[in-house]
């Protein structure tokens, strides 16, 4: 996970538990100002919608990351760079990372990764029918 996908978890926890227990809080004491619980709850309603565009921003970021990985992986196998049976691994995560974001966001500019993720599941596998890994 990255870290902007950390740091969104323990925000949104930490937001979300905070306000959760202000609210009971408000409620339990019975408050009538109707008006200032209807501010409570717009607020909590505004950090809920930021906090997931923060989630979006993290996993779109984690898509651009992973593509880039692909790409450069792809690039060191065209240059006859060794890489480690660990690195390919990871590697092979990123494409499925970056393949299952695709398919959430339409609009994420898709295509880009598919003959390098091909090429490198090929290579993988004859390397690893080789026992070359």
């Amino acid at each position: 996970m990255s870290v902007l996908g950390i740091l969104a978890s323990v925000i949104s926890v930490l937001i979300g538990g905070g306000i959760l227990a202000f609210v009971q809080f408000l409620i339990s004491r019975h408050d009538t100002k109707h008006d200032k619980f209807k501010e409570i709850m717009d607020a909590m309603n505004d950090i809920k919608k930021e906090v997931g565009e923060i989630k979006l921003d993290a996993a779109r970021s984690e898509a651009v990351r992973s593509r880039t990985s692909i790409l450069r992986f792809q690039d060191e196998l065209y240059n006859d760079i060794k890489h480690s049976k660990e690195y390919f691994e990871q590697v092979l995560d990123d494409i499925q990372t970056y393949e299952q974001y695709c398919k959430k966001d339409e609009n994420f500019a898709n295509g880009r990764t598919k003959a390098a993720a091909k090429h490198i599941q090929t290579e993988y596998d004859r390397l690893f029918n080789e026992h070359k890994l």
